[in-house]
């Protein structure tokens, strides 16, 4: 769809000089020092260079139908990689070069790793609009994208508070700090960190909603699907591993998330727990609403994302409100229907007679 359109964008994204300009505002974003081009020209260069072919074979990707950028997408993260490793080297030279004068330790690697997170995540969840995933396997998903959102959101806290505290002399912690859960978290936090939280609560409320329907048997779907998630996790994930993150997700972490309790009673501590998950997203999509309602953003279409969002949050928790009331016999004679009927992203579930 929107054949025109997209090659209009195509057009316009090739421009000379556009990326470019794209480039170094993301970059300003992530606290690296517009002086760095003057002072460290001889390693800055090569490495915008090199970040202005990527992020344009970005962009072009952004304007292909949702068939091919999904599988367009899973090409793109050698490249990153090596970014990264470029980036490392870069802030190393900022360092030296800048000194105290420098907002954050690692601005470059943390500009590469932000984006490169969010194109794990985008080639994620555009197959929830290529319906190719299976019922079994929604939570699998789910719980692998809330893990990609929860290191974005570690590492944007680190930017924005050093951006905060900037000309301090508070370190910002190094990367490998992210599994110890420690970190710096701005005052106030800019409206895209606000609706990247509402969005990781929103997941993981999913992931421990589906995985409770699942082991209750309501959702449908073939036993054959549940027996292969260890193959289906290796065929889904196997492009991001091209990216070295902190950790790398293992079927076996994600198979111990999932093994809910054998006592039925136990279980449904689960459903509390994904309920209290959707009421922190609707907590956070509140404090959205209310910085677009400010700054007069609602009029023109501003909050449509937070809407679409909080009808997924009020469907799900509508949903779980069901299970709770309903004895461990009465679940039998119950089924879930899994549907992206508020978002194209992110399910709804409905509670019918089998």
């Amino acid at each position: 769809p929107n054949v025109l359109s997209r090659s209009i964008a195509q057009l316009v994204v090739s421009e000379s000089g556009f990326v470019r300009q794209l480039l170094q505002e993301s970059l300003e974003t992530h606290l690296f020092p517009a002086e760095a081009v003057q002072h460290c020209k001889k390693q800055t260069e090569p490495f915008l260079q090199r970040c202005e072919s990527m992020f344009l074979h970005m962009l072009k990707l952004t304007h292909l139908n949702r068939a091919r950028r999904f599988r367009r997408l899973a090409h793109v993260f050698p490249d990153f990689n090596e970014l990264q490793h470029e980036a490392y080297r870069l802030d190393d030279t900022l360092k030296s070069t800048f000194a105290a004068n420098l907002k954050y330790s690692r601005p470059s690697w943390g500009f590469i790793m932000d984006h490169a997170l969010h194109a794990m995540t985008t080639k994620l969840l555009i197959g929830f609009q290529l319906d190719i995933y299976e019922d079994a396997e929604l939570h699998m998903i789910y719980w692998y994208v809330d893990y990609l959102c929860g290191l974005r959101i570690y590492y944007l806290n680190e930017i924005f508070s050093a951006k905060e505290t900037s000309g301090s002399k508070k370190k910002s912690s190094r990367p490998k700090d992210v599994l110890s859960g420690k970190g710096s978290k701005p005052k106030n936090p800019p409206l895209s960190l606000l609706l990247l939280e509402a969005i990781q609560s929103m997941v993981r409320g999913l992931f421990r909603l589906l995985a409770f329907c699942l082991t209750e048997n309501l959702l449908s779907s073939p036993q054959s699907v549940r027996a292969g998630l260890a193959q289906r996790f290796v065929l889904r994930f196997r492009c991001l591993e091209t990216f070295r993150l902190p950790h790398l997700p293992s079927y076996h972490d994600f198979d111990q998330s999932a093994v809910l309790a054998e006592d039925a009673a136990e279980r449904r501590g689960v459903l509390s727990a994904a309920q209290s998950s959707f009421q922190e997203a609707s907590q956070l999509l509140e404090k959205v609403q209310v910085a677009l309602k400010e700054d007069g953003r609602i009029d023109s279409g501003g909050d449509d994302l937070p809407k679409a969002l909080r009808r997924v949050v009020v469907a799900n928790q509508l949903g779980i409100t069901q299970l709770l009331r309903l004895e461990h016999e009465e679940l039998s004679r119950k089924k879930v229907l899994a549907e992206t009927l508020h978002h194209p992203h992110f399910v709804s579930i409905q509670v019918v007679d089998k």
